[in-house]
């Protein structure tokens, strides 16, 4: 029987502090693989807490790939693969590595701060899809086929209405004219041109630092946070930064404007297929590849969230090469990209940890932006870079100038600083809740209810939904005819959905809908 003591929880809820020490005891090899853990019943007896309690921290550990949950039967420790111990930088920070990669106490127990109450509970949409393009609606012969509109050799691509549209309806205007006025009449000439300088505004980033240590679980110093306008003009100084002789693998069904991006700047790209956890990382290693760009929390466009076993096989992957990756180039072996893109939307349990949270070894770039929370007039991005990049990039790329406004930097650090971002977020999280709940109530009731089935209603701003097979037409066309988005994923099987052989599979986006004047049939 498992047994912790609660009162050493400190501000920490009891389902948090629970979670994290199941979540350490696997990691570390104390729960060993497959071993079955306690029925909820019996540990929140031995514990002294609720049933809720247990099942909460159970839900989250089964969301994060460390407990799977076997019918009848009851809840086991998934395995995961030994930690790789890489070379110069694992000696020289002891046995810290073991608990970075292994992903179970860097986060500190006040890290994390959870939803506003108006939020809590909430399934999430991804803020992404104006930036994320789908395909058109002409690809019905592709879809009958089977091929993915995702593909980036695809026919031409439209835009989906994304939550930038919703963020930008519901955005302060009023508060933000304050805070720039003030802004105006405040800031020193000096403040204006540091936040010209390469990586942003001193301030920003400080602010930027103290919201990934408080909403992420990041400890990140200011210093090595470089702000930029928009992801695109961020994919372009990771290039320079890295190495245009780079090959980089990208997560397929993916993003498709990335690969165009990384051809544009003369990069080699290698598609790397989807597993049920994430990424393929043997997939990966045989690709010839050093660098992958991936989104583990929430993966575009399939809503797939990467288990515990893939975040550690790919930061194994990435150490593979340590005894290069820290010579005096400080740019050289493999690299993992992290794109946290609708991070502050995960409306069930608590936030996924970032694999930049408890990467060791200086080998993942973080990248988040402000587009989707703030809407598309706000074309602001920043990444996180481990030091040894950091200060490459102040070697190699400081010269360059900042390409976002000085003004808008300053503003945006009092924005955040004053909370008005964590209230407009809270507020955007609430109204696109009420959308997708709306949504998928509606086609519960209605006739398709036993032809589709959803999935990842939890995970981000955006949901999947599969079609049985033959009812298609009907479907998509109902669907389709009250407004709802659509893109077409691909048909079943798939490794990373549920779909059975036959059965299709669609992302949706509902935040331009309607509710009240939904009508299916």
């Amino acid at each position: 029987m498992l047994s912790y003591d609660m009162g050493k929880r400190g501000n920490a809820s009891r389902y948090d502090y629970l979670y994290r020490r199941i979540r350490h005891d696997i990691a570390h090899g104390n729960i060993l693989p497959d071993e079955k853990l306690p029925s909820k019943r019996a540990l929140a007896r031995n514990l002294g807490v609720s049933v809720i309690t247990v099942e909460a921290a159970y839900a989250q550990l089964i969301a994060e790939g460390y407990v799977r949950a076997e019918e009848r039967r009851g809840y086991f420790a998934c395995e995961l693969s030994p930690v790789a111990r890489g070379g110069k930088r694992d000696g020289q920070r002891g046995g810290d590595h073991l608990r970075g990669i292994a992903a179970s106490d860097s986060i500190p127990e006040n890290a994390i701060r959870r939803p506003s109450p108006a939020s809590a509970g909430m399934t999430q949409f991804p803020a992404a899809f104006s930036e994320r393009r789908l395909a058109s609606p002409g690809t019905s012969a592709r879809m009958a086929e089977g091929v993915p509109i995702f593909a980036s050799e695809g026919g031409p691509a439209t835009p989906v209405p994304s939550s930038e549209s919703a963020a930008t309806a519901l955005f302060p205007y009023q508060t933000w004219a304050r805070v720039m006025r003030r802004t105006l009449a405040e800031e020193s000439s000096a403040t204006l041109a540091q936040a010209a300088l390469g990586a942003g505004s001193p301030r920003l980033r400080r602010a930027i630092a103290a919201y990934l240590r408080e909403y992420r679980g990041m400890d990140v110093p200011a210093e090595r946070i470089v702000v930029a306008a928009g992801s695109q003009t961020l994919y372009q100084l990771i290039i320079q930064l890295l190495g245009r002789e780079r090959a980089f693998a990208l997560e397929s069904p993916g993003y498709p404007l990335l690969e165009r991006m990384y051809d544009a700047q003369g990069a080699r790209c290698a598609s790397i297929p989807l597993a049920a956890g994430g990424i393929d990382v043997a997939a990966l290693s045989e690709s010839g590849a050093n660098v992958a760009h991936v989104m583990p929390a929430h993966q575009f466009p399939t809503g797939v969230v990467m288990s515990a076993a893939h975040r550690r096989d790919l930061l194994n992957w990435s150490r593979m090469d340590a005894a290069r990756a820290f010579s005096s180039e400080g740019s050289r072996g493999r690299f993992i990209i992290e794109d946290d893109y609708d991070a502050e939307f995960r409306m069930s349990g608590r936030p996924i940890a970032p694999l930049a949270s408890v990467d060791v070894a200086g080998r993942v770039i973080y990248l988040n932006s402000f587009t989707k929370s703030l809407g598309a007039a706000f074309r602001i991005a920043y990444m996180a870079l481990p030091e040894d990049l950091a200060a490459q990039f102040e070697l190699k790329l400081g010269f360059y100038s900042n390409t976002v406004s000085p003004l808008e930097q300053l503003a945006l650090a009092r924005f955040i600083e004053q909370g008005h971002y964590e209230r407009h977020v809270n507020r955007l999280r609430t109204h696109v809740k009420r959308l997708q709940d709306g949504l998928v109530g509606r086609v519960r009731e209605s006739s398709l209810a036993k032809e589709v089935a959803f999935e990842g209603l939890d995970r981000g701003l955006y949901f999947s939904m599969r079609v049985l097979k033959g009812a298609q037409d009907r479907a998509v066309g109902a669907l389709q005819a009250a407004g709802v988005q659509l893109a077409f994923l691909g048909k079943g099987p798939l490794a990373w959905s549920d779909a059975q052989a036959g059965e299709s599979v669609f992302a949706l986006n509902c935040e331009s809908l309607n509710i009240e004047e939904l009508v299916l049939p």
